[in-house]
Order: C-alpha cells, then sequence, then structure tokens
C-alpha cells in the first residue's frame, strides 16, 4: 500500500523497517545461513581441539591451550544450534523449510545461551596474555591461583543462565532465530496482539545474560592489549638504549636476552590482537542489534542478519590463528614442503607428535610422546634425527622416483623439528628457569 505521506519522513522509514522486517525472504535467508557459517565455525573449532589432542602431553601442559580448548567447545556448542536453526525455528512463524515448536526453540535458546561462553572465554585469554607478559606470572601460579577460579566461574554463570531462561520460558522466537525475546511471537509492537510474557522487561534480562558479559569481555579485551601494547613498547625501547649505551655487535648475552624476550612479547601481542579481531568480527553485531533495539527503540532486520552470518563464524576465525605460528614456523623451518603439505601439518598435526612412530607402528603399540621421557629403545635420537635428515639431503638429489620417497622423509624430519619445539614447550609450561617477569613472559606459548 501506499505511505501515508502526511505522517512525515520518520514514519515512512519505520514502516520500511517493518516492512522489511517481515520478509519472508530476508527471514528465510537469515535462517539458513548458521547451515554454512555455523558448520565452518565447527570445523574450525573441532581442528583446533583435534590439534590440542593430537599432541595433548604438551599442549595440555600450558593454561593457553586449555583455555583455547574451551572455548572451541563452547563454540562449537553454538554453532551447531545455529547451524540447525532450519531445524529447531518454529515451522508456524512463515518461514519456508523450518520443521520445529516451542519446544525446539527452546532448546535452541537454551544452548544458545550456553554457547555464549564463548565470547567470554575471550576476556579469559586477554587476561592471561596479560598476566603472563606484564605480570611475570608463571603458568604454574595461573593454574593454581586462577584457572580453576575462570574456569568455574564461566561455565557456572552460563550454564545457570540457560538452566533459568529455560525455566522461565524466556527463550521464544525472534524474526530468524530463538533466544530471549518476549512472547508470542509479534507482539513487540502490535496493538493487536498483546504480549504475555516480557514484553518490557525482555532486554533487561538480554542485558543480564547475555550482553553485559560480552560488553565486560570488550572492556578487559581493551584494557589489558592496550598495557600488552605499552610493555611491548617499554621493553624495545629499553634494548634500544643497552644497545646505544654498550655499542654493542649483537654479541651480548644480554642484549641476546633482552632482544628474544622483546621478540617473543611482540609475537604474543599479534597474536592475542588476532583473537581480539575473531572477538570483534564476530559477536559486535550482537551488541549492535542490542543497542538499537533497547536504547534507540527501532527495530529493524539487517542486524539480525549479520548476527547469523557473522557470530557462528568465530571459531573458523580462530582456527586459522591458531594454526598461524606453527604455519609460519614449519614454513621457515622445511622450506621444501609444498604448501598443501604446511597446511595439512598446521591444521591437523599427526597424533603424538614427538614420537618414534615407525617403531611404535611395528610394535603395534601407542605411540609415546616425548614429554613423557625418552621412548624405550630409543636412545641417541638426536643422532638418529641427524642421520634420517642426512639421508633426506641426500635423497633430495637423486631422480624423480626417488622423490615420491622424498616426501614422506620430509614429513618425518619435519615432525622431528616440530617435536624438538614442542618437548621445549612442555618442559616451559612446567618448570619456568626464573621467577623474574622476563623468564615468565618468554614462556607465553603462542603455538
Amino acid at each position: 500500500p501506499p505511505f501515508p505521506s502526511h505522517r512525515g519522513v520518520c514514519h515512512t522509514l519505520s514502516l520500511l523497517s517493518e516492512i522489511i522486517t517481515m520478509s519472508t525472504t530476508l527471514r528465510a535467508v537469515a535462517v539458513y545461513i548458521p547451515l554454512l557459517t555455523g558448520s565452518l565455525s565447527m570445523l574450525g573449532s573441532g581442528s583446533i581441539l583435534y590439534s590440542i589432542w593430537a599432541r595433548r602431553h604438551t599442549k595440555l601442559k600450558d593454561p593457553q591451550h586449555r583455555i583455547l580448548g574451551m572455548m572451541s567447545l563452547f563454540d562449537m556448542c553454538y554453532s551447531l544450534c545455529k547451524a540447525l536453526t532450519f531445524v529447531l525455528y518454529p515451522r508456524d512463524l512463515g518461514v519456508p523449510g523450518t520443521f520445529g515448536n516451542q519446544a525446539t526453540c527452546t532448546v535452541q535458546g537454551f544452548f544458545t545461551q550456553f554457547g555464549y561462553a564463548a565470547g567470554t572465554y575471550n576476556l579469559v585469554l586477554s587476561l592471561y596474555y596479560y598476566l603472563t607478559i606484564n605480570r611475570g606470572m608463571k603458568h604454574k601460579d595461573f593454574a593454581r591461583v586462577l584457572e580453576k577460579v575462570l574456569h568455574g566461574s564461566v561455565i557456572t554463570l552460563h550454564i545457570g543462565f540457560a538452566i533459568t531462561g529455560a525455566a522461565i520460558g524466556l527463550f521464544n522466537p525472534t524474526a530468524s532465530f530463538c533466544y530471549i525475546a518476549p512472547s508470542p511471537f509479534g507482539c513487540l509492537g502490535s496493538d493487536d496482539i498483546p504480549c504475555d510474557r516480557f514484553g518490557t522487561t525482555f532486554h533487561y534480562f538480554y542485558e543480564a545474560f547475555a550482553q553485559f558479559w560480552i560488553q565486560l569481555a570488550y572492556v578487559v579485551i581493551i584494557v589489558t592489549n592496550l598495557l600488552i601494547w605499552l610493555y611491548v613498547r617499554k621493553r624495545e625501547n629499553e634494548m634500544k638504549k643497552y644497545r646505544m649505551s654498550c655499542r654493542t655487535i649483537g654479541t651480548d648475552e644480554k642484549l641476546l636476552k633482552m632482544k628474544k624476550s622483546s621478540n617473543h612479547a611482540r609475537s604474543v601481542f599479534v597474536q592475542s590482537m588476532l583473537y581480539v579481531g575473531a572477538f570483534v568480527l564476530s559477536w559486535s553485531w550482537a551488541t549492535i542489534f542490542h543497542l538499537i533495539s533497547w536504547i534507540g527503540g527501532v527495530s529493524v532486520f539487517w542486524p539480525t542478519l549479520l548476527i547469523n552470518t557473522f557470530l557462528p563464524l568465530q571459531g573458523f576465525w580462530n582456527a586459522f590463528i591458531y594454526a598461524r605460528p606453527r604455519y609460519l614456523r614449519i614454513r621457515k623451518q622445511r622450506q621444501s614442503l609444498g604448501f598443501g603439505e604446511v597446511v595439512k601439518l598446521a591444521f591437523l598435526p599427526p597424533m603424538e607428535a614427538g614420537t618414534d612412530l615407525s617403531q611404535n607402528a611395528s610394535l603395534g603399540g601407542r605411540p609415546k610422546s616425548t614429554a613423557d621421557g625418552p621412548i624405550s629403545g630409543a636412545s641417541g635420537t638426536g643422532a638418529t634425527r641427524s642421520f634420517l635428515a642426512h639421508l633426506i639431503n641426500l635423497g633430495s638429489a637423486r631422480s624423480s622416483t626417488a622423490s615420491e620417497g622424498l616426501r614422506s622423509g620430509n614429513w618425518a624430519a619435519d615432525l622431528s623439528d616440530i617435536e624438538e619445539c614442542d618437548d621445549e614447550q612442555g618442559e616451559s609450561a612446567e618448570s619456568p628457569s626464573s621467577g623474574d617477569r622476563e623468564s615468565a613472559s618468554e614462556h607465553v606459548l603462542i603455538d
């Protein structure tokens, strides 16, 4: 119908927003987009979990990997319930191809609320980076003093909110998914359909159950990463002043130690900022939707479309960030490997890295990580590795027929290099060499 011109531009824009909001086509797009984005995020989070499990004897000694593992678990929960939106969304609300009802809608709301813990774990990760880099906290001290409290608080908080919301009937259909909303659907702003529940209070529940913790994460992430950046700048300036005062040519032991610590702190800062970027790209749209709807009093559809598109993708971005340090190290150490092989090693490391695979395979036993100690009958491992690497280098100069065997040799040599790094990481996570800030910051792991 034509728009009534006498009501002015504001009413016209409001009416256009309502028309767009109720568009069946756009709602269907918003319902089915998470099937793609949620599946991608599950693959990403799954690769992180696989990488941690495959090298669990070293990585699970490091709080960073435990935090990222929990974040990935909750992200998989959230992404799965988002990917199944078309199954869980009530079928009688005008979106074609949906199969759900109010009960399945409550299930989606429950697991969406539970999955919000993935966003809160970004706060925990940034806090961990700050304490270990800026404050010099050892891994074992963080694990003993704070880690259990943080894990317990995040899990208890969000599962408590999920149970409470389901118990009081807080999870109801919105235009394209089920979460905190008034009931029945379409009652908000309608004179014909009165709201039976949460018509005036659902904004407060949404703020308390979801947005407050995301907003708190924003504050903590911004503050901690700013402090880490200032610390990195300070260490770099100290190194420059020391170099100028000593006029050293780069062989001074203290200077080398300062350079190593500074480079490592910068690497951790870069890694932390990448996780922050993934968090902002994924979770900002929910905050925008909340502010527009609650503070602005305007109901528009485009933030909902963006929520369903980007919010389930956090695990997808995290997978690339998590694999990045390993990818760069493999490219540097094993330049003969092809791009596909490097990507495979970065995203899907072999099980129990640090293992004499051939020996264990011949014995039919489970590979044992070198983090547990030397493998029986494998004394002189370093010499064996050097010998294998030498054979591989000789084989690379031979015929193209032998080059097929080279790939398996490169694989073994690549594992050898990576194992040594992981063994070193496992040791540092357990027993830092000193308690000062410089030493502790060197043990923050970014692999």
